[in-house]
């Protein structure tokens, strides 16, 4: 499929109502704590980037699986009228509500995301079609381990999607080492990481070292996102890149790493590495300035004012 034909990308994973609370300080084991009800807003790790790449002016899909209750069509209704298209989403009514618990505690938050047990996720022959056709596909590891292809799994079908030219980006955000299963890695073009889920995974190894043993995996492109330090990029066989982080106040970072790792992955044909990674700290930075993860949507031309 020719280059310029690849005008969408496919976001792939999950879409929650966030529940935010408040707290004056965490609570240890078996104490009590008194916090206050902010309001709920939709979320989930995996729509907020797709709202970001929709915010820039981009073609749009995004495929979850979720039950058809009130929260599920009212989220999917949110991403609509964002004009992302839903229409390939999975429906499962034996599914709970998909939500998840914000708590603010100074500048930092915690997020607990309940299971909602998803045993696998079916791809028909038109999705498959359609991620052949896509720019990128953009989805967590997780999620990508549930899709099953003619009863085959991801690891087994993948390279016929990457064959066709659609490029795999995957955020690993916080995930943790699994006894050194490489297996998550192997189909990967593009990996982000945020500092945990990093130091996790190369475990006694160097970052370059680290991130010279996913080049060998098959994973063209690592970056690793470091909050007020920034980021770096690992090109196999090129030097590093790293990219400043922008100074402003921080009110809510939920999101920040979605809006970095959309926005870098938007752009980065558009604008190189460099440029794409700037964009992209530009626009976390507008992200962390607001409350809610969906604070980091704005169009191209809001962030290269911040840029300058």
């Amino acid at each position: 499929m020719n280059k310029e034909k690849r005008d969408y990308a496919v976001y792939i994973g999950d879409v929650a109502l966030d529940e935010y609370y408040k707290a004056d300080r965490w609570p240890s084991t078996a104490d009590k704590e008194t916090v206050k009800t902010l309001q709920a807003v939709p979320g989930g790790m995996i729509a907020n980037a797709a709202c970001v790449r929709a915010g820039l002016g981009e073609k749009t899909l995004f495929w979850t699986c979720m039950n058809d209750g009130p929260i599920s069509r009212l989220l999917l209704q949110d991403l609509q009228d964002r004009g992302i298209d839903t229409s390939l989403s999975v429906v499962d009514d034996t599914l709970p509500d998909s939500k998840t618990m914000i708590f603010l505690v100074g500048d930092e938050h915690t997020v607990f995301i309940p299971d909602i047990e998803i045993d696998h996720i079916d791809v028909t022959d038109e999705m498959m079609e359609v991620m052949k056709g896509a720019s990128y596909i953009y989805s967590t590891s997780g999620t990508l381990m549930l899709l099953r292809y003619k009863g085959r799994h991801w690891n087994d079908f993948s390279q016929e999607i990457r064959d066709a030219g659609t490029r795999v980006i995957v955020d690993f955000d916080v995930d943790y080492e699994r006894n050194h299963d490489d297996n998550r890695f192997v189909t990967v073009d593009i990996g982000f990481f945020n500092e945990t889920g990093y130091d996790s995974v190369r475990q006694d190894r160097s970052y370059e070292k680290q991130a010279e043993k996913l080049h060998s995996l098959g994973m063209k492109l690592v970056v690793v996102t470091l909050a007020e330090k920034g980021c770096i990029i690992y090109q196999e066989g090129k030097e590093e890149i790293r990219i400043p982080a922008r100074k402003t106040e921080v009110v809510d970072v939920t999101g920040a790493g979605d809006t970095f790792c959309s926005c870098f992955s938007t752009m980065m044909d558009e604008l190189g590495l460099v440029k794409a990674a700037e964009f992209a700290t530009a626009a976390a930075s507008i992200c962390i300035s607001s409350m809610g993860a969906r604070s980091g949507v704005h169009s191209k031309e809001e962030i290269y004012q911040i840029l300058g």
